[in-house]
């Protein structure tokens, strides 16, 4: 585990879907794939700015895939060159978070490998939530709950969703078995 910066503080600003989003995702996916060349695989918009009509924090969350997350000399240089900060990293699941070192936070970049389980979850939850209307607005009635009751605690924002989130992965899974979902093949970026 690596922590170069502190945890996030301040107030968790929920917002309403902005349609600007998958715009502001292409930006910042077409300026990685420049800077990354083959090193990235896929670069995919996940989370919750990936979901049309889902409330979230104005931050875009790009994901990219590289053949091993663990060679870190083999990226972070290069998105480290955009503006961002290796914030976080843990091998054990094959993840390394870059955010900007200061606000506005308005981009966040994870990468994983290519076939890790963090690659397929991340895709699995987008997926679900897009594919049923009635999924995307139970979690955004539980994200704005949340979101008021621990304004200015991320840590218990994000603790507080967990077992939610739990659930519905479970869902999603029993959904991605039914429809026949699966990760998408890899892809020049």
């Amino acid at each position: 585990m690596t922590t170069s910066l502190p945890p996030l503080h301040g107030a968790l600003d929920m917002v309403d879907y902005d349609p600007r989003w998958p715009a502001r995702f292409a930006y910042y996916r077409d300026e990685l794939a420049d800077i990354l060349g083959p090193v990235a695989l896929r670069i995919d918009h996940i989370g919750s700015t990936a979901v049309p009509g889902l409330a979230a924090k104005d931050v875009v969350d790009l994901q990219v895939v590289v053949a091993d997350e663990t060679d870190v000399d083999s990226y972070r240089p290069a998105i480290e060159s955009t503006g961002l900060v290796l914030s976080y990293r843990d091998a054990s699941v094959s993840w390394s978070f870059f955010r900007p070192p200061v606000p506005p936070r308005l981009r966040h970049v994870h990468v994983t490998s290519a076939g890790s389980e963090r690659e397929r979850v991340q895709l699995l939850f987008v997926a679900y939530l897009r594919s049923d209307h009635r999924v995307r607005d139970e979690y955004a009635r539980l994200k704005h709950h949340v979101a008021e009751r621990y304004a200015d605690d991320r840590s218990a924002y994000t603790e507080t969703k967990i077992a939610f989130i739990i659930d519905m992965l479970d869902r999603a899974e029993r959904w991605a078995a039914k429809n026949g979902w699966m990760v998408p093949p890899l892809r020049t970026v």
